[in-house]
């Protein structure tokens, strides 16, 4: 394995030989301790000193299931502090196969250009005719340049114009884009005018596994064990819109821009009412997988009543956020919104927080899907509504005058409400990177009754080791749906840890998730610190502590002490 370096200010590439502490590392683990060695956490994160990094997980490209998801690091522009943000797609495991543990970039070029990546090289090459398009149209032209044994990173016009809440766009292997979607990486990327990198993987040697019969044992036993739980046919069959009935009945789906846990349109845009209007759509899909090797197939292909594709992956945080946080219940325009965002390249949770907002300030009217449509439309024509939601909830809240703002360090909230979820609130608002379920989700479970996800104490040690095993997994490369069997039946992390050792070669102990997750967190923490971070700015916002929910009466009340224990 090799770390492949492009300087865009001297127009190179050069692959170097991976240092001894990072052979153990990967994804998450590996994007964030690079920049922690290399990036100052004072420096400007849209300027020359910042880098981005790309590094498929641990496990990438082998036979552990679920294995393909690519880290994305920098320090962000939207929180100022380090970031990870992770797509599914086929590029982590292309990358693997080319042997290239992860790229970084740095310097910035003087014009647009794309990288081609594959075992002859890199090149370095002018992107003239990709400026100033989206990422669908993007694609299609790099696909048919290079044919369709590639797969390709890319970003929109959010990105080359540095929007805060721009995204990078990472293909499927039949081509749709998946998204790095959270921090405002897409800025950092066009930051450097670097448009697209598209990678060969046709020809390749394959991975270098230390014991390959004991992977595939271990592989095996743990794949087993995933499909066994219970959760499993929910996300089979309706993907992560199954969540959002199940988050809607909890009493805790953000809905009119968090004053309220329960939208009377939840049945409208449920992941059961999606699998009906599909199943009446030519060419729609209800299951598809986003990248080889995958268990669940929790993706799925939105068309129009025409057969058409809209969209793939229309997933519970969009609904959540850009449909039930703006009471619009209206399938096809969520759709519409989700294409649009992935085409501009935009992450839909900022924008949808950020429309809910505009919504507060009146300049949208409550529950107007059109008039939504019509700014996330302006994002690519740069006009002035476009700019302000481009830029995501923060800045549009405070350009606007709204108070309440849901964010934490600059990046807004998740699909789930912290005055009924907690411990999620309590990973809101200790997470090394802004609010983030995906750093630690404490969600109920059947298999651990005695939680209780709305007690006011308790919650910060459950988000303590949620936020380590899910860095850990994010360094694997690993699906976090297909991860979550594994809290709940914990023996399956056995099988987990061994199949990690037989790739690596090494002997891991039993501890080896929280050994790793925790080392990252340290590694994040202490650059966030030296960027100016400190336990005052790990605080949900104010209304979340005074105003109380309809749903259960509570505001979120959990201890400070308790939240500062985290990192302690």
């Amino acid at each position: 394995m090799k770390i492949l370096r492009v300087n865009l200010t001297k127009g190179d590439a050069v692959f170097e030989d991976v240092k001894p502490e990072y052979k153990v590392l990967g994804g998450r683990g590996l994007t964030s301790k690079i920049i922690a060695d290399e990036v100052d956490p004072g420096c400007d994160s849209l300027g020359q000193g910042n880098k981005l990094i790309f590094a498929p997980g641990i496990m990438a490209g082998t036979v552990f299931p679920n294995n393909g998801r690519l880290s994305v690091g920098a320090k962000s522009p939207l929180t100022g502090t380090i970031k990870e943000s992770n797509m599914g797609g086929a590029v982590g495991q292309y990358l693997a196969k080319l042997g290239i543990k992860a790229i970084i970039v740095e310097g910035v070029s003087d014009s647009f250009v794309y990288l081609k990546v594959s075992k002859e090289g890199v090149e370095i090459i002018q992107a003239d005719g990709l400026v100033g398009r989206g990422n669908l149209d993007t694609i299609e032209i790099l696909k048919k340049k290079y044919g369709e044994k590639i797969s390709i990173i890319s970003i929109g016009q959010a990105g080359e114009r540095r929007f805060l809440a721009s995204a990078i766009s990472g293909t499927t292997p039949d081509f749709f884009p998946r998204m790095a979607a959270r921090g405002g990486l897409g800025a950092v990327m066009g930051s450097k005018k670097l448009k697209a990198v598209v990678i060969d993987g046709s020809g390749t040697d394959g991975i270098e596994i230390a014991d390959p019969d004991g992977l595939k044992a271990a592989s095996k036993a743990l794949s087993k064990g995933i499909m066994q739980h219970p959760l499993i046919p929910a996300l089979e069959n309706l993907g992560t819109a199954f969540l959002v009935n199940m988050i809607n009945e909890l009493g805790a789906i953000p809905t009119k821009n968090f004053s309220r846990g329960r939208f009377d349109g939840a049945a409208k845009i449920s992941g059961e009412h999606m699998a009906e209007v599909l199943s009446k759509r030519p060419n729609a899909k209800m299951k598809h997988r986003c990248m080889a090797g995958c268990l669940l197939s929790c993706s799925n292909v939105y068309t129009n009543e025409a057969g058409e594709v809209v969209t793939s992956g229309l997933e519970y945080e969009t609904l959540g956020l850009v449909g039930s946080n703006c009471m619009i219940d209206d399938l096809d325009i969520i759709a519409e919104i989700d294409k649009l965002c992935d085409d501009y390249g935009v992450d839909t949770m900022d924008v949808g927080d950020a429309l809910a907002v505009a919504m507060e300030a009146g300049r949208i009217p409550w529950g107007d899907g059109k008039a939504a449509l019509q700014w996330v439309k302006e994002i690519g024509t740069e006009g002035e509504n476009g700019k302000l939601i481009g830029n995501g909830c923060r800045v549009t809240g405070e350009t606007l005058g709204v108070k309440r703002i849901p964010v934490v360090k600059g990046q807004s909230i998740s699909s789930y409400d912290p005055r009924v979820l907690k411990g999620t609130g309590v990973t809101y608002a200790s997470s090394t990177m802004g609010a983030d379920h995906t750093c630690g989700n404490a969600l109920p479970s059947p298999a651990n009754p005695d939680y209780n996800p709305s007690a006011p104490t308790g919650q910060g040690p459950v988000s303590k080791f949620l936020q380590a095993f899910f860095a850990a997994i994010d360094s694997l490369g690993m699906c976090l749906f297909a991860s979550l069997p594994m809290l709940d039946m914990p023996e399956l992390q056995k099988d987990l840890v061994a199949a990690v050792s037989a790739k690596l070669g090494e002997s891991l102990s039993e501890d080896y998730l929280m050994e790793l997750g925790t080392m990252v967190m340290k590694v994040e923490r202490a650059f966030n610190e030296a960027a100016g971070f400190s336990e005052k700015d790990d605080r949900l916002p104010d209304f979340f502590y005074e105003e109380k929910l309809d749903t259960n009466g509570s505001v979120f009340d959990v201890p400070q002490e308790e939240i500062d224990a985290v990192y302690q």
